[in-house]
């Protein structure tokens, strides 16, 4: 079985595309293609569905994805145990703010650990920098992006607050509520078409720039809010619920312009972290 074909595989199943596993990859798209064929006439089960809107895993697919990435890594670590020490590998890496200090943390963490020669300095977004951690929305024309992970957004509310004994709410329950909302905020433009499309009322009692200042808000008791999941760790004067009828999400990753030199181990070890997972 050739390792190659387990990568491109892993690349399909995290990007839903054929084609967007071959911009990861870097390779033409009949070489994602032809590699996973290949690897089903070898396992001789069918790994997706093919339709329109583009693929989903089947049965053996979503089977195989946990083992080839166990396997993927294993060669990974084989490599890097035997590799001679090398040459100090610089990297000045800016952050979106606000984004999860777990997460990033443990990014961190993983990245020092596959790459001990790592010389990592972390700047603001606005500093000039060799790469960025941004949401996707904020991707630039000449830059690639690498997915890194997946923000779920809910509802925030105040202790007490009708919705917090409730698991779900749907979007209409929210008509005519106290809102908090933030400017600027990745999700702003599908949640306000969300509440346009249905016709609802939602009162806006104030425009933060921070997910700090607008739980705070709601934890006074406000309002409600959309929010980061994440943002709610920690917090013990709220509650959160999801959105029944409404999937609000912000894909993070790693950014860098096409024309900038990436060192390949460091974005081998950026595609790796999204794999363990």
């Amino acid at each position: 079985m050739d390792f190659r074909a387990l990568r491109y595989f892993v690349a399909v199943y995290e990007e839903h595309s054929f084609s967007a596993a071959a911009k990861r990859c870097f390779v033409a798209q009949p070489s994602i293609s032809g590699a996973v064929q290949q690897l089903e006439s070898e396992l001789e089960c069918a790994l997706f569905v093919r339709h329109s809107k583009g693929i989903t895993p089947t049965t053996e697919g979503t089977e195989l994805y946990p083992k080839a990435c166990q396997v993927l890594n294993d060669i990974s670590e084989i490599k890097h145990q035997f590799k001679k020490p090398c040459e100090t590998l610089p990297l000045k890496l800016a952050l979106l703010p606000f984004l999860s200090g777990k997460r990033v943390s443990a990014l961190i963490k993983k990245l020092i650990h596959r790459l001990p020669n790592l010389d990592l300095t972390l700047v603001d977004i606005n500093e000039c920098a060799d790469a960025r951690i941004i949401s996707k929305t904020l991707l630039e024309k000449n830059e690639i992006f690498h997915k890194l992970w997946v923000d779920r957004y809910v509802l925030a509310t105040p202790l007490g607050h009708p919705f917090t004994s409730e698991a779900k709410v749907k979007l209409e329950q929210l008509n005519n509520a106290a809102f908090i909302s933030r400017a600027p905020c990745d999700i702003i433009e599908s949640w306000q078409y969300a509440i346009a499309k249905r016709g609802l009322n939602i009162t806006v009692k104030a425009t933060v720039k921070t997910e700090e200042y607008a739980l705070d808000l709601v934890a006074a008791g406000l309002g409600v809010s959309i929010v980061p999941l994440h943002s709610l760790d920690g917090r013990t004067d709220l509650s959160f619920c999801e959105v029944a009828d409404l999937k609000l999400e912000r894909v993070v990753g790693l950014a860098y312009t096409k024309d900038m030199a990436v060192a390949p181990s460091l974005l081998a070890a950026i595609s790796n972290i999204e794999k363990e997972k």
